[in-house]
């Protein structure tokens, strides 16, 4: 019977978001628009004659939004996210890699079984790394879906694309989590804000502490039955109903080489000794500090394995030609969301949604009404060190006042971050590109997950 329910819901809302969900490029520029409307309305005067008229106000605005356009660390942080894709499908097109998926996409032989795999690989690898997390569980369920397809076992494609999705749902909770790891740093730009200069917030009172752990670890058994519980009855879509990436073979000509240039084409001898010099670097990194899986790390690490997996430099180099086709939407949608970002900050359009909450919090309710609020400004801002960027100072400033301990507020952010991932459809990009889905496909299947954990997540702010 709870199958049942849960089987109608995601039915309803899927059929209500493939209804009226735009396309996420259309998402952003319509999110465009309120920012600067809202903006327009709550930003202060600006310098000059015509500082407080409409159009000195709305020339500053415009300024601040195309600047953001080129913001250095916005543009950074897209090219690191593209690498992350482009890197880890090249594994993914390895022999080995081949081999391994071949054998781990065989272990399930019902629709349920692969999707309880995706599910709790998705939620395991993403608390472990985020980036890390989403490439591979979207890999792992294109491929999960090829081979049911193939050995003719009927299971929803999109529901199996939720499944890896979920890899985003428990990120900002777990080791890779942005506002917390930034808070356990003793020189930090939200301490300076608040004139804590060195103060730092310990890991024991974020990631690790109790309620936290408690929260994911409900989460980590409620999330898998319900994605299995969404599966229809009836109408289900296979692999064969998604744009995927078409199998591609290595076209490399195996005749020997007949030329020095074709040696070193050909050769295994570059790319696996470059490849093995990275990973020993890798080693001497997490030697001397610790588990520190920031982008630029599982960038080198991705780098690196695939050129050592890979039979050839061109074998290599085709493999990465091959993935780029997926991160379109990422190279498109980043900006403007660098814009969207700069006009929250200039503005003060962030402060002033946490205010709304923060005028009805309480000690007790603050980390509560701080979650809500930051869920709201995922829509703008969907970026989790974004997020903390705009947001977090105001939101420690009230914890300051009324006496909650930071470490609650600053999980309060990043729940609220994580969990507007369900309905915030920017990050899920990457997926969509690997597997062949659009927006649409899985986002209903995501508010009923958004429906589901958030009470869970509020709960554990409250406790």
């Amino acid at each position: 019977m709870i199958t049942d329910v849960f089987a109608r819901a995601g039915g309803h809302a899927e059929r209500f978001v493939r209804r009226f969900m735009p396309d996420p490029f259309v998402l952003v520029l319509l999110l465009t628009l309120v920012a600067l409307g809202l903006g327009l309305v709550t930003m202060p005067a600006v310098p000059g004659p015509e500082g407080d008229a409409l159009v000195g106000k709305g020339s500053a605005l415009i300024k601040v939004w195309t600047d953001g356009f080129g913001n250095a660390e916005i543009l950074k942080f897209g090219l690191q996210i593209i690498l992350i894709v482009v890197t880890g499908e090249a594994i993914a097109a390895s022999p080995p890699a081949k081999r391994m998926l071949a054998k781990l996409t065989a272990l399930p032989k019902t629709a349920p079984q692969a999707l309880l795999l995706v599910t709790v690989f998705g939620l395991v690898s993403g608390w472990v790394h985020w980036g890390f997390g989403l490439v591979s569980s979207a890999l792992l369920a294109r491929e999960v879906g090829r081979s049911l397809a193939a050995r003719g076992v009927k299971v929803h494609y999109a529901l199996l694309g939720t499944g890896a999705y979920t890899s985003m749902l428990l990120w900002h909770a777990g080791l890779t989590a942005s506002a917390p790891l930034l808070m356990n740093t003793e020189k930090n730009f939200v301490s300076d804000v608040l004139g804590m200069k060195g103060a730092k917030i310990p890991l024991t009172e974020t990631i690790f502490a109790p309620y936290n752990l408690v929260a994911c670890a409900i989460l980590f058994v409620l999330v898998p039955p319900l994605i299995v519980a969404m599966q229809p009855k009836e109408g289900i879509v296979g692999i064969e109903g998604a744009d995927v990436p078409p199998l591609e073979t290595d076209s490399t000509d195996e005749t020997p080489p007949q030329t020095p240039a074709e040696w070193l084409d050909k050769s295994r001898v570059l790319t696996f000794v470059t490849g093995m010099l990275g990973l020993l670097f890798l080693r001497r990194h997490f030697r001397e500090h610790g588990f520190d899986l920031n982008h630029n790390v599982v960038n080198c690490t991705f780098l690196m394995l695939g050129m050592t997996l890979h039979p050839s430099p061109v074998s290599y180099a085709r493999a990465i030609a091959r993935s780029v086709r997926g991160v379109s939407g990422i190279v498109l949608q980043f900006p403007f969301y660098g814009g969207i970002l700069e006009i929250m900050k200039f503005t003060g359009l962030s402060q002033s949604i946490a205010h709304v909450f923060v005028n009805a919090a309480s000690t007790h309710t603050l980390p509560f009404f701080t979650f809500l609020a930051s869920i709201l400004t995922k829509s703008f801002v969907p970026s989790g060190a974004g997020e903390w960027a705009v947001e977090g100072p105001v939101m420690l400033q009230a914890a300051k006042e009324l006496g909650v301990p930071f470490g609650k507020i600053t999980m309060a952010v990043a729940y609220g971050n994580m969990l507007g991932n369900m309905y915030q459809p920017f990050w899920s990009l990457p997926l969509l590109g690997l597997m062949g889905l659009r927006a649409r496909d899985i986002m209903g299947f995501c508010l009923v997950l958004f429906v589901v954990c958030l009470p869970v997540l509020g709960l554990a702010l409250l406790l």
